[in-house]
């Protein structure tokens, strides 16, 4: 979405597990490698990042990044792929702790390869954690339990239109040539006097 098209991976599995009540970063990391592979990537995207996270984004890039959807449509976000190491998942959640959320990250991501394992919009604002059904049930129900939080199932029905995307970053850039129609009851309004 940074060209404006909408590329990179995305959650295609035709169901998800969800995982309710997320609200504290430290348990999560300290129990992600429950549920993401040796070998995968973090995807953190944000606006106005601290410079000390920024820093440590930086210093452990992932080498083997791959192009990741783009939840943020305006401002157009900073973006980080970490790798997941050890040292990683132990320094995330004292670094994350010295700061706002909204100054380490909107959103995040998890995945390996080619393939998006989770997304987590808003992350810990209270919007559920969506993973892939590619992730076993056992580990799930594992990371759950450590985060002590509740899991389901559901059909997948977020299947992103990148025209849609176009159109509203256009009107966003064009908003002089926008044509907006009245709500039903102005017309209704209008057309009776």
């Amino acid at each position: 979405m940074i060209a404006g098209r909408g590329d990179g991976i995305d959650l295609i599995s035709p169901e998800l597990w969800v995982i309710q009540s997320l609200k504290d970063p430290s348990v999560f990391f300290r129990h992600l490698h429950l549920i993401l592979p040796a070998g995968s990537n973090l995807y953190f995207e944000g606006a106005d990042i601290a410079p000390e996270l920024a820093v440590f984004y930086q210093q452990n890039r992932a080498a083997d990044a791959v192009s990741v959807i783009r939840d943020m449509i305006f401002p157009i976000p900073e973006t980080f792929h970490l790798k997941v190491t050890p040292l990683v998942l132990e320094k995330l959640p004292e670094l994350i702790s010295k700061f706002s959320l909204e100054k380490c990250f909107y959103h995040l991501k998890g995945y390996q390869g080619e393939t998006l394992l989770f997304s987590f919009h808003d992350a810990f604002d209270g919007s559920p954690l969506l993973l892939s059904d590619q992730i076993p049930p056992e580990k799930i129900k594992l990371f759950s339990d450590a985060c002590a939080a509740p899991f389901h199932r559901e059909p997948n029905i977020n299947k992103r239109d990148p025209q849609q995307l176009e159109r509203i970053l256009w009107a966003l850039e064009n908003p002089d040539k926008m044509k907006l129609r009245r709500p039903w009851w102005q017309r209704l309004l209008f057309w009776r006097t």
